[in-house]
């Protein structure tokens, strides 16, 4: 076990959350192995559905933050055992003229069993398991000139230059 290992299975939570969030299904995929399998709430199954799930789940979804925390992780060689809480933040988009939204606040953790192949670490078997779900209307207050987040790549992340 090694602090590079434990680094690269976080990096693989973050690089997770930030495709859910930017809808970029793509690079969701490249955190799984092929043949993992994800109970994730009402969908449990490989992969491909996992993202073919959340493709339809996100379609309406304008505003997602996964925040990532308090991360365990016990790696025994090429294979880890990790746990991380994770509160999830979903705003529906506005329907019709209706200046509220339902804002989903959602409290879970991920229990992931990790394996190394080929030298790279990605999530080989993950349930989530779920505290608790709520919904509120939410009004955003944001001024229409702050830069706002996009659930593309048209998002600041992948637009800045560096």
């Amino acid at each position: 076990m090694t602090f590079a290992d434990k680094q690269a299975i976080t990096e693989v939570l973050y690089r997770y959350a930030r495709a859910v969030d930017r809808k970029d299904f793509e690079s969701v995929a490249l955190c799984y192995f092929d043949d993992a399998i994800d109970n994730h709430g009402g969908y449990i199954g490989t992969v491909d559905g996992l993202i073919e799930d959340m493709k339809i789940r996100h379609k309406t979804i304008d505003s997602s933050m996964h925040v990532i925390s308090n991360i365990l992780i016990d790696v025994n060689g090429d294979v880890a055992q990790a746990e991380s809480y994770c509160l999830c933040y979903l705003r529906q988009e506005r329907s019709g003229t209706n200046t509220a939204q339902t804002l989903a606040t959602i409290k879970c953790r991920y229990v992931d069993r990790f394996e190394r192949r080929h030298g790279e670490w990605r999530i080989a078997d993950r349930i989530v398991v779920f505290d608790e779900s709520r919904e509120e209307l939410v009004e955003n207050v944001l001024p229409q000139n702050w830069v706002t987040s996009r659930r593309s790549f048209e998002d600041p992340v992948y637009t800045q230059v560096p």
